[in-house]
């Protein structure tokens, strides 16, 4: 048996209406952004992260001379110039978030970084203790941080043990390998197909129209200011409990290795996002995604200088991403983004036994409101 909504009201209700709103044809209501809003009580990566990329996005938009701007805001400038629709997509975005109340805005992210002046630049080096901090926050609720700094005066860091970014204090980059060494290997990353685990309620009202985003970028890119890559898959129509998409075969959307096979000479990050197609552009959906990743990634790139930080923070990125399509997408996503990375070794071990190789699948779970899907990735050494 299904399980009913919770109808309690919250703080973000009684500070951000529900408005819902049921676009023609479709079973689907709109989320509100409060309700959207509500799963960053429990994302501490994202409690200093999204507000100081939210700051770095304040100055990219400012008209700010061009010697106030350090690296980092020329480097986020370069990557999104060639993107044609990224200034709007980030003012729209800008506009949403300062148009919640900064009560609400301080129950979820560090003040520090919400009341920082337009005209106070963040470094490379600050970017760089955030991502290192960030990761001592994963799975810890924004109330549990307020009473750590509370206590202590600060933020839990991560152990640095296990850490291969040069954003952790002790960490000695190794030495050049002089061995001689083969032809790297190459590879394509693919998406082959869809599943349907549990449609989305009322099942009664119609079927679901899926369809999946995929963003790509690696660290070599982020890192020069390159933009990201983006695709989508068709929208997937008639989808029920148990539907697979395409019927039979595989989709093969390439996702890295664009054009064919390539080596992996940098750490590749893919994003993914599943949306229920309710009157949202798949294409403009897809531009926007293609537009936040660039700029997460850029920002998380102040980590950058040493292979690595890419995988060390993806959990990081992913929040990142997640929250600028909360604010902007015409569609909503069924759940959080889902982020992946692939360095060459973990591509090497993948496919030394079996090849071609296929992940885990990407698990969007919406629950009975907005149904749960799996999503397939293939990797194919050649």
């Amino acid at each position: 048996m299904k399980k009913q909504r919770d109808n309690r009201c919250s703080l973000f209700d009684r500070k951000m209406p529900r408005k819902f709103e049921r676009t023609t044809g479709k079973k689907r209501l709109h989320r509100s952004m409060a309700e959207k809003l509500r799963k960053y009580e429990v994302r501490g990566e994202g409690y200093e992260f999204v507000p100081a990329m939210m700051h770095l996005v304040r100055r990219y938009l400012a008209n700010l001379p061009d010697e106030a701007r350090n690296e980092m805001d020329k480097r986020l400038a370069k990557a999104l110039q060639n993107l044609p629709y990224a200034k709007v997509h980030l003012e729209a975005a800008l506009k949403q978030h300062d148009g919640m109340p900064h009560e609400l805005k301080r129950r979820l992210f560090s003040p520090k970084y919400l009341n920082l002046s337009v005209e106070q630049a963040i470094d490379v080096t600050e970017i760089s203790s955030i991502m290192q901090r960030a990761r001592g926050l994963r799975n810890i609720s924004v109330r549990s941080i307020a009473t750590m700094v509370a206590n202590t005066g600060k933020l839990p860091v991560k152990e640095v043990l296990d850490c291969c970014c040069c954003c952790c204090p002790t960490f000695t980059p190794p030495k050049p390998d002089t061995t001689p060494t083969t032809p790297p290997n190459q590879y394509e990353v693919t998406f082959t197909k869809l599943y349907c685990v549990d449609e989305s309620d009322p099942e009664w009202g119609g079927s679901d129209e899926p369809y999946v985003v995929f963003g790509t970028i690696t660290e070599e890119m982020a890192e020069t200011g390159t933009s990201a890559v983006a695709v989508h898959t068709p929208v997937y129509e008639d989808v029920d409990d148990g539907d697979t998409r395409p019927d039979s075969g595989d989709q093969n959307l390439r996702l890295f290795g664009f054009t064919g096979p390539k080596a992996i000479e940098s750490s590749v990050l893919i994003t993914a996002f599943c949306f229920e197609n309710d009157g949202g552009d798949p294409s403009d959906t897809t531009e926007k995604v293609r537009s936040t990743l660039t700029t997460v990634a850029t920002t998380a790139a102040g980590a950058g200088g040493v292979a690595g930080w890419i995988v060390a923070g993806v959990a990081v990125i992913g929040i990142g991403v997640t929250y600028l399509i909360d604010l902007i997408a015409a569609d909503d996503p069924i759940n959080d983004s889902i982020a992946i990375s692939l360095t060459e070794a973990d591509a090497d071990a993948k496919t030394t036994s079996v090849n071609p190789f296929i992940f885990e699948p990407l698990h969007f779970n919406g629950g009975d409101d907005d149904g749960i899907y799996d999503v397939y990735l293939k990797l194919r050494r050649v």
